[in-house]
C-alpha cells in the first residue's frame, strides 16, 4: 500500500468536517435525572478508577453464573473488596454490612442482577427476535440502518454449532418477513448502485464449527462452509445481506480464506451483497486488504469491507507476550488510528471492489473520511458508516443530519451468553484513551481530538 504524505488540503477539510461535527452536537445528550442519564453518571464514576473499573467487569462478567443471592452478594463482597482502598468511605461502610442472608440478601441480589441485565440492555438490543425488531425499527425511525447478530461466540459441541446455524436462518427468514414490506427510506435504502438489502445480518464463523482450529483450515473450511452455505442462500432468497465478523488474530487467516473460498462457488461468485469485518489495530491489515482487492477483482464481483479498530486489543497484547509471540497490534492508539486513515484512502480508492463500510465513534476518522469522499468526488450512499447500538448515539444523529447512512451493529440475545460482548463494549467504552471517554467525560478540546494522529506521534 502507498504511503503517500496526506495533503494540507485533506487535513484542513477533516478538520472543518470535524469542527461542523461537534457543533452539531452542542446541547446534545440525556436530560438531566433520566434514567439514561444515570447510567452515563454510572459509566463515568466506573472510568474514574482502574481499580472498581475491573472489579465491576468482573462482577458483570461472572453474574449470570451464580445461582443464589448468596453467591451475588459474597462475589459483590470479594470483588469490590479487592479495591477497598480506592472505594468512597460510604461504599467501604457498607461493603462490610452487606446482608447474604434473608429478605435483605434476597433484595440486594436482585438490584444487582437487575442493574447488570439494565446495563447489558444498554447494548444488547433484546432477548429475542420480536424485542431485536422493535429495536431495529426505533432505529429505521431515526432513519438508521442495522446489521443484527446473535450473541455468542465459539461452539464446543456439534449442537451447538447446528443451533447457530438454525438462529441465523431464524433471523434472515423472521426479519425479511417483516422488514422488507417496511416503508422505504432512501437515505438507508439505496445507494449509489440502487436499492441495497434492509435486512443485514452479521455472522461469526467460530459458531458454525465446534473445532474451529487453525491447525487444520481445510477442514474447518469444509465444515463451516457446510453450515453457512444456507444461510447464504436464505440471504440470496430473500435479498439479504450477510456480513462475516472477524474475532480474535489467531481466526483471521482462517476467517478470510473460508470468505474467499464460499464466494468464489459458482452460487454466490456474482452475489454481491456479503462482506467482511478488517481489523485496523492489527499490523498486517494493509496487506490483508491489498489482498483482498485483488481478489475480488478476479472474483468480478465487489464486497464490502467493514473497517473498524478492533475490540480485543488487551487479549491480543496479554496472549503474544505469555507466548512469547510478536505483538500483531499496534502499541499505540495513534498508530492504530493512522493506520485507520490510511486503510480508509485504500478502500475508498478502490470501492469499485471493496466498498466502504466505517465502523468508528471517532469524530476525526469519521471526518477524515468525510473529506476524503468530498475531495474524490463520491456521490451520496458512496460509503456507509457503522456504529454500535447504544453508543455515542448523538454523533449517529449528526451523521444522518448531513445526510449519511448510518449502519447500526445491533446484538441481541440472552445475557449469559452476551456477557464476553458487554464486557467488551464497557472496556472499549471506557478505555484510558477512547475517544468517547475523552470527549463527553473528560472534555477534551476540540482541537486535540482533531489532531492528526500523526502529530500525536511527534508529541509523545
Amino acid at each position: 500500500m502507498k504511503k503517500e504524505p496526506r495533503s494540507a488540503e485533506v487535513e484542513t477539510l477533516t478538520r472543518s468536517y470535524g469542527r461542523e461535527i461537534f457543533a452539531r452536537l452542542e446541547g446534545t445528550g440525556p436530560i438531566p435525572f433520566a434514567p439514561s442519564w444515570w447510567d452515563d453518571r454510572l459509566m463515568e464514576w466506573s472510568m474514574g478508577n482502574e481499580a472498581i473499573k475491573l472489579q465491576l467487569f468482573r462482577f458483570v462478567d461472572v453474574l449470570p453464573m451464580l445461582g443464589s443471592p448468596e453467591s451475588i452478594v459474597r462475589h459483590l463482597r470479594e470483588y469490590f473488596g479487592a479495591a477497598h482502598e480506592h472505594l468512597p468511605g460510604w461504599l467501604r461502610f457498607g461493603l462490610r454490612r452487606l446482608p447474604s442472608r434473608g429478605f435483605l440478601g434476597r433484595l440486594l441480589a436482585t438490584l444487582a442482577y437487575r442493574s447488570a441485565e439494565r446495563l447489558a440492555r444498554k447494548f444488547i438490543a433484546g432477548s429475542n427476535l420480536e424485542e431485536a425488531l422493535d429495536a431495529i425499527a426505533q432505529l429505521r425511525r431515526r432513519s438508521l440502518a442495522f446489521t443484527i447478530d446473535r450473541l455468542g461466540e465459539a461452539t464446543i459441541t456439534e449442537r451447538e454449532a447446528d443451533q447457530a446455524q438454525a438462529d441465523y436462518l431464524e433471523l434472515i427468514h423472521g426479519l425479511s418477513r417483516q422488514v422488507n414490506h417496511w416503508k422505504t427510506n432512501d437515505l438507508i435504502d439505496r445507494d449509489e448502485h440502487g436499492p441495497i438489502p434492509r435486512v443485514n445480518v452479521s455472522v461469526k464463523l467460530s459458531a458454525l464449527y465446534s473445532q474451529f482450529d487453525p491447525i487444520d483450515p481445510a477442514g474447518v473450511s469444509q465444515a463451516v462452509r457446510r453450515r453457512l452455505r444456507p444461510i447464504l442462500h436464505a440471504a440470496r432468497e430473500q435479498s439479504a445481506f450477510v456480513n462475516i465478523d472477524m474475532e480474535q488474530y489467531a481466526f483471521k487467516d482462517l476467517t478470510l480464506q473460508i470468505f474467499r473460498e464460499i464466494l468464489e462457488e459458482d452460487d454466490f461468485r456474482d452475489w454481491p451483497n456479503a462482506g467482511i469485518a478488517i481489523q485496523a489495530y492489527l499490523c498486517d491489515t494493509a496487506s490483508d486488504l491489498e489482498a483482498l482487492a485483488v481478489w475480488a477483482q478476479r472474483r468480478g464481483t465487489p464486497v464490502t469491507v467493514r473497517l473498524v479498530k478492533g475490540a480485543y486489543w488487551d487479549y491480543e497484547t496479554i496472549i503474544s507476550a505469555q507466548m512469547g509471540w510478536p505483538n500483531p497490534v499496534w502499541s499505540h492508539k495513534w498508530q492504530t488510528d493512522a493506520n485507520y486513515e490510511r486503510l480508509t484512502e485504500f478502500l475508498i480508492d478502490n470501492r469499485r471492489w471493496l466498498r466502504p463500510a466505517l465502523g468508528s465513534h471517532n469524530v476525526r476518522s469519521l471526518a477524515h473520511a468525510l473529506a476524503l469522499a468530498h475531495i474524490r468526488g463520491l456521490p451520496p450512499g458512496s460509503i456507509e458508516y457503522q456504529m454500535l447500538y447504544g453508543m455515542a448515539e448523538p454523533i449517529k444523529d449528526v451523521l444522518v443530519s448531513l445526510g449519511q447512512r448510518v449502519r447500526v451493529y445491533t446484538p441481541y440475545g440472552q445475557l449469559l451468553p452476551g456477557m464476553a460482548y458487554l464486557v467488551r463494549r464497557l472496556l472499549e467504552n471506557t478505555a484510558n484513551e477512547s475517544f468517547l471517554r475523552a470527549s463527553f467525560t473528560e472534555h477534551v478540546s476540540e482541537e486535540k481530538l482533531l489532531r492528526n494522529p500523526l502529530e500525536v506521534r511527534h508529541i509523545r
